[in-house]
């Protein structure tokens, strides 16, 4: 088994280091300049494969931080209405502090429940293709070594992340403890629990679904109704009985009984028969390709316009801007699919937080201190992080690209400078008209909720807010258009494949989340978005006029 961990190893970190040089060599803009030598210079290799290790300990670990910071951040906000809610001021702590520990309790078995129930040992990756496929590994050392392997790190990392916050939860230290092996024992349940039924059905002769595909690891109907069983009722009961009781005992139970499944479930991974783990490896590399497929036809499918779509258009524009003008008008079903539920979604959430406002008003006279309010002052400044996920400029851009610049960039006439800058500006109005009506709705609700609640707390802040809003709308619609021309990410295929799009979305969605987590009022915000907004502007044509001509083509 060390063997098999060492090549496990190895193999990982080869694939994750040639994965930096290749993102490396194909840079927008330097990439092309940097030669193959890359692959065979070996102090650049260490380097990579230093960044390489990093990236796989950030994987291993990254999502198992999130959980335990969740769960102690998350219990407490929810504790903290016990303790607004209790009578008197000698039973809120007592109060909230138990409820605290049992709903981290509760929480986590239920998480664990939930995510050993999706881990699927036997997932075909670029590792699996190579190491048991390729390099012909033996396939039952292959997936006991990844078993042993994970369930070192979750015991690990339970350890040392799930302990101490469930001590700073208020989890007493008796239950606390139970955590590393609880988190091993759900994992190794779930994992004996499929062996088992995947043994049993093949056994039985079901070696095809209903669909005529090869019986996988993961596809058992068992499996997957005891975990939403599990998970839905558990969701149902707990709460209910956390609110009558505070208690931690149930949650606790449930980790003494995963601990005591895990005897039973390491014999059936132990009993698991031979043959079995390779079969089991090729049915799901079997179905991941079918997967991909179906993928592929599904994001065609959503990307394309249908022949129900391309009536007559009339319009008495000429060129380019008759050619924008087609473009928007046959494709608007698909254009505006999308941006349709989000306008009916963002109408259901005003109502509900008018609703809450009004709650709000029954209950105190004081309407300044609204929480409502507070959204579109205190925390304007989330607005990016909002737009982010709302504006549909990327979107957008694949149905361009899909239906009409894939098709005409095979001509020269349309990667003219000229053209290009024109066909940017062009599109550029469309965007912000396609995205304009959920940031004009968040904008007027806003302004409302402050004239309602008090009014101005300076001067021109119902503008400024206004402008906030509006300006973030534009800037995304801007900005994903921008890095379409300059990097057109995707393939003929409508996937994404260039890196660098991916780079630069990434650190736009870090910057609106720190802006989502620090409070800047509207009287700097608005200023500063519109500056920045109108610079961004004008440095996208800059570079779209000069750089897009090379950059703008068909993978």
């Amino acid at each position: 088994m060390n063997n098999t961990l060492i090549n496990i190893f190895r193999m990982r970190t080869t694939i994750k280091t040639n994965g930096i040089l290749f993102a490396v060599k194909h840079l927008p803009f330097i990439g092309k300049h940097i030669s193959d030598r890359i692959y065979g210079i070996r102090a650049i290799k260490i380097i990579a494969f230093i960044f390489a290790l990093i990236a796989e300990l950030f994987q291993r670990f990254f999502g198992k931080i999130l959980l335990f910071i969740g769960l102690f951040f998350g219990s407490g906000a929810i504790s903290s209405f016990a303790y607004v809610f209790s009578e008197s001021d000698a039973s809120r702590k007592t109060i909230a502090d138990a409820s605290q520990g049992s709903i981290y309790l509760y929480a986590f078995v239920v998480l664990s429940l939930a995510f050993a129930f999706m881990y699927n040992l036997f997932a075909a990756t670029t590792e699996t293709e190579y190491c048991v496929f390729m390099l012909n590994m033996d396939a039952k050392k292959y997936i006991t070594s990844q078993f042993a392997l994970d369930s070192i790190i979750i015991f690990i990392s339970y350890a040392l992340l799930g302990i101490p916050t469930a001590l700073l939860a208020k989890v007493p230290w008796y239950f606390a403890v139970l955590i590393p092996f609880s988190g091993f024992a759900f994992n190794a349940a779930a994992t004996g629990i499929q062996m088992a039924v995947y043994s049993s059905k093949l056994s039985a002769g079901k070696t095809q679904d209903r669909k005529g595909r090869a019986t996988t690891m993961v596809n058992n109907n068992i499996n997957v109704l005891f975990g939403f069983l599990v998970f839905f009722i558990g969701s149902i009961t707990g709460p209910a009985y956390l609110w009558s009781g505070y208690s931690s005992l149930i949650p606790a139970i449930a980790m003494i009984i995963s601990i005591l499944a895990a005897i039973p479930a390491m014999i059936a991974i132990v009993k698991f028969p031979y043959g079995l783990y390779r079969k089991a490896l090729k049915a799901e590399r079997e179905k991941m390709r079918g997967v991909k497929q179906s993928a592929q036809r599904t994001v065609k499918k959503s990307s394309l316009a249908t022949i129900s779509e391309t009536g007559s258009v009339d319009s008495n524009l000429t060129g380019y801007a008759f050619l924008n003008e087609l473009f928007i008008k046959r494709h608007k079903k698909l254009l505006w699919g999308k941006i349709i539920k989000f306008i009916i979604g963002i109408a259901a959430v005003i109502v509900l937080m008018s609703i809450y406002m009004y709650y709000e008003w029954k209950r105190t006279l004081v309407m300044e201190d609204s929480l409502i309010r507070l959204i579109f002052t205190a925390k304007l400044s989330a607005v990016p992080f909002l737009m982010y996920f709302l504006n549909r400029g990327a979107v957008i851009s694949q149905v361009m690209f899909s239906n009409c610049d894939s098709s005409l960039l095979n001509f020269g006439f349309y990667k003219e400078p000229k053209a290009i800058l024109t066909m940017f500006r062009l599109r550029l109005f469309s965007v912000i008209k396609l995205n304009l009506i959920p940031a004009l709705m968040i904008a007027i609700y806003a302004v409302t909720v402050l004239k309602i609640t008090g009014g101005q707390d300076y001067p021109f802040q119902y503008l400024f807010t206004f402008l906030s809003i509006i300006l973030t709308m534009i800037f995304f619609s801007v900005h994903h258009l921008a890095i379409y021309y300059l990097m057109q990410p995707y393939t003929m295929e409508f996937k994404i494949k260039g890196k660098g799009y991916q780079i630069i979305n990434a650190v736009i969605y870090m910057i609106c989340w720190f802006l989502f987590n620090n409070d800047v009022s509207a009287q700097i915000f608005a200023p500063v978005a519109a500056a920045f907004t109108v610079i961004y502007i004008a440095v996208a044509c800059i570079l779209v006029y000069k750089l897009a001509p090379k950059t703008f083509r068909v993978r």
